[in-house]
């Protein structure tokens, strides 16, 4: 259990220091261009998640996870597909959805690298069971935002803290972020943080080199993953993105439906709910592995996570909606309501989880595609909805769409959890058995 804690912790600290960069990029910084760089960022996450394939969880339950050579096959398809959809997008759909190319091809960058490169690298290095250089990982991805932040609106915040301590009137322009390269600071950000992610990936590639393992696997037959890997990879990938779309597309179907500094609101609360999920999903993370080996120890990660959400949640909802509105000034519409929505789907989701980690043990896992399959037909179709419904020229003027619009993904994940409660035997039989099926989400 506690080298579950610590882990999980590490991965959570790292989240959440990103978060707070993200935070300090929303503070100094207009609400529309933060919310270009939300759209912008989670389309090319989205691609991302598209380009790996599902290879960090096969690198990571497969017997030949700690092998050399199937890191950098794995990472030249995810990384080459990626470029291609990247490239694909930028051309085709960025310029329809009003983001401009810059922006979007360093957003690019930095997801190819954190998605596809970073993925992969912690995969096989805790199948290796090196947590300590995992952790180590997870500590300079989120120095990395951080320097990013740094550059791009370094100075600004610095004379914003100075104001707000000493009650002083600072000039418009000490106030103002600036940026570098005589770029806005939001591109600032974005490359300064891409450009140190691809050297954190790198020097993640190098702590992961095994000698033993890779002289094993040095074979010249194959220079691509197996088709076996493949299939499984594509039952991770879907896994994947039925996962993205809880919360992450999230963002993408408000940039669809609302105004840039709705959206920007959006992106924020999303920021922070989900720098709070990665502690019961790198949970689920660490007891993949034990669970394909047969020591399903639910009841420690069912005691863990669900004692985490519960006072995380009810905090998150009464004091963080006050503590966001004064850190960022009232410049993000309707804030609070965001905030108080997603606390809530933040609850709903660790028990999600845990019942969904219990299914993967029972080797139910059909049953659990299948409940995350209608939480994604619910959250992408009632966001299409909703998107219609702003731009149609009916009059709805009495309807609240915003309000709605939270209230989807609540009820989605409502949803998945009777379920997945259903789905659930009688009886408490399941600690002892073996679930070596458990990563093959097919």
């Amino acid at each position: 259990m506690s080298e579950a804690l610590i882990f999980s912790l590490f991965n959570l600290m790292a989240r959440g220091l990103s978060s707070a960069a993200g935070l300090l990029l929303a503070r100094a910084v207009a609400p529309e261009a933060f919310g270009e760089y939300a759209l912008a960022l989670n389309y090319a996450v989205l691609l991302g998640v598209l380009a790996r394939l599902g290879g960090n969880e096969v690198l990571l339950v497969t017997p030949d996870g700690a092998s050399g050579s199937a890191l950098r096959r794995w990472m030249v398809v995810g990384i080459g597909v990626y470029a291609l959809l990247a490239i694909g997008f930028a051309l085709g759909i960025a310029p329809l959805l009003g983001m401009s190319a810059f922006i979007f091809a360093f957003c690019a960058l930095r997801a190819a690298a954190e998605q596809v490169g970073l993925q992969m690298v912690n995969s096989r290095l805790q199948r290796q069971e090196r947590l300590g250089r995992v952790n180590l990982m997870t500590v300079l991805i989120s120095l990395a935002v951080a320097i990013g932040v740094a550059c791009a609106a370094g100075p600004a915040l610095y004379h914003q803290a100075v104001a707000l301590i000493s009650g002083t009137a600072l000039s418009e322009q000490l106030t103002t972020p600036a940026g570098m390269f005589g770029l806005a600071p939001v591109p600032t950000f974005v490359m300064v943080s891409a450009i140190v992610l691809v050297i954190v990936m790198l020097l993640g590639m190098w702590l992961s080199h095994d000698a033993a393992a890779d002289a094993h696997d040095e074979t010249p037959h194959a220079r691509l993953p197996s088709k076996a890997a493949f299939a499984r990879g594509r039952g991770f990938l879907y896994n994947n993105l039925m996962s993205f779309a809880y919360l992450q597309a999230w963002v993408i179907l408000a940039g669809l439906a609302f105004a840039p500094a709705q959206v920007a609101s959006v992106s924020v609360v999303t920021s922070i709910v989900f720098a709070l999920y990665v502690f019961p999903t790198s949970l689920y993370r660490y007891y993949l592995p034990k669970l394909a080996q047969g020591d399903a120890r639910l009841r420690e990660y069912l005691i863990i996570a669900t004692g985490f959400a519960l006072p995380v949640a009810g905090g998150l909802a009464l004091v963080a909606p006050w503590l966001a509105e004064h850190f960022l000034n009232g410049a993000y519409p309707r804030l609070t309501l965001t905030l108080r929505a997603f606390a809530l789907v933040y609850l709903v989701h660790a028990f999600v989880t845990c019942a969904f980690t219990r299914l993967a043990a029972l080797r139910k896992n059909g049953k659990r595609l299948l409940c995350q399959s209608v939480g994604a037909a619910l959250v992408v179709g009632g966001g299409l909805s909703i998107a219609a419904l702003t731009h149609s020229d009916g009059s709805q003027a009495q309807w609240d769409l915003y309000s709605i619009f939270l209230c989807v993904p609540v009820a989605a994940e409502v949803v998945m959890l009777v379920m997945a409660l259903c789905f659930q035997p009688a009886r408490q039989h399941s600690a002892d058995v073996p679930a070596e099926s458990a990563a093959a989400s097919t």
